[in-house]
């Protein structure tokens, strides 16, 4: 698991998110304001560094730090 939050500190080390702002209930739209461009990197680099498939229809659930964890976890099957 502390894998998981490790490539997850890589991940928003490249999208401008400091240690200090990650928290989890830390929205990328209404915290980050992310636009359309900057979460299609954040989906990119999920999908790239957790070798998963997210589909479009997933991207309701990568709202926030919390539930992008979550979701990465649930994927691989991860308690």
């Amino acid at each position: 698991m502390k894998i998981i939050e490790e490539k997850f500190s890589l991940i928003f080390k490249y999208m401008g998110i400091h240690k200090e702002q990650i928290r989890m209930e830390a929205s990328f739209a209404n915290d980050f304001d992310f636009e359309e461009f900057q979460f299609a990197y954040l989906v990119f680099y999920i999908g790239s560094y957790f070798k998963i498939n997210i589909r479009e229809t997933d991207y309701a659930e990568l709202n926030t730090i919390g539930n992008a964890m979550n979701f990465v976890k649930r994927k691989l099957q991860v308690n």
